[in-house]
């Protein structure tokens, strides 16, 4: 049975994650820790004893005992989900199919539109997911950085600074401009749409202005001891190593360094391969459109 996990779960949910589930599902902010995250129980025991508009978790439960766990955390806007976690069972992966089925009728509970859904790319749960009617929009890569080399400030000045409210637009226009149309038919065609589907999380946003344009877009993370940034432009090569070691040097201190590259980012590839970076994994993005029950219009008796 899949329903949503409540607070008389807890004592099952224990028995649970101290069996030690991999995370299936890798968030963006979460790429480094090769699935086997150390499991913080407070936010999600927190979601059973406190409504929450922001995460929502779903669990597969056969005899009392939890076999599977999918936790959707909402993206920007709420029209937009990311299946933030997804833990199953040694031995019980056919969970993983009824649960993700089950995300696909939460239209109208959650208000959402999309799920996005990102996988290992070798991973068995690839195949069980497009049979559960998510589609595989992208492909990306993630690269790292351990004490091999790093670079300092740049020498040359850069006009990098904090991005602004001002900037969202321009920021969007470039991923307009960068983004291929599968991609943005997915994540977003409108503002609206891009800005609800984007990520949450403590992000320090930069921007690479020249003449009043943005010209990059810059994202640095903190991730414990390590760090991870991503860059997204349609610059030259040696713009885009100036950003890279920009990055880099902005993340002083932190190792490893993590940077995640969609494949159609082919010159950001080849200048973090020049600077010592090496292919640490393989993502396949997905994402499910939800469709949310519409109230028809009626026709009433008027009342005298």
């Amino acid at each position: 049975m899949i329903r949503s996990l409540r607070l008389a779960d807890v004592p099952a949910l224990l028995l649970f994650l101290g069996k030690s589930p991999v995370n299936e599902a890798r968030a963006r902010g979460r790429l480094n820790d090769g699935g086997r995250e150390l499991v913080t129980l407070f936010p999600i025991i927190k979601g059973c004893l406190v409504s929450q508009d922001t995460e929502h978790s779903y669990i597969c439960v056969r005899r009392a005992a939890i076999l599977g766990l999918a936790c959707l955390q909402s993206c920007r806007g709420r029209s937009a989900w990311e299946l933030g976690r997804l833990y199953l069972a040694p031995g019980h992966q056919e969970c993983s199919l009824d649960l993700l089925e089950r995300l696909g009728a939460t239209g109208d509970e959650l208000g959402a539109g999309r799920i996005f859904l990102r996988l290992r790319a070798e991973s068995a749960l690839v195949d069980t997911a497009r049979q559960a009617g998510f589609n595989q929009y992208l492909t990306e890569i993630l690269y790292r950085l351990g004490d091999e080399r790093r670079a300092e400030l740049p020498s040359h000045s850069l006009a990098v600074r904090p991005k602004s409210i001002e900037d969202e637009y321009q920021v969007f226009r470039l991923y307009s401009s960068v983004v291929p149309l599968q991609v943005r038919t997915v994540e977003g065609m409108t503002f609206e749409e891009w800005s609800q589907s984007r990520d949450r999380g403590e992000i320090k946003e930069l921007v690479m202005v020249d003449k009043g344009e943005v010209k990059a877009w810059l994202r640095i993370r903190h991730d414990g001891s390590a760090g991870q940034f991503d860059i997204l432009t349609d610059l030259d090569s040696g713009d885009i190593g100036s950003l890279v070691d920009y990055s880099i040097a902005a993340l002083r201190g932190r190792s490893p360094l993590y940077c995640l590259v969609s494949e159609f980012q082919q010159h950001y590839r080849h200048v973090l391969e020049e600077r010592g970076f090496r292919q640490e994994a393989e993502f396949s993005c997905l994402s499910k459109q939800l469709v949310a029950r519409v109230r028809e219009p009626q026709l009433v008796p008027l009342s005298a």
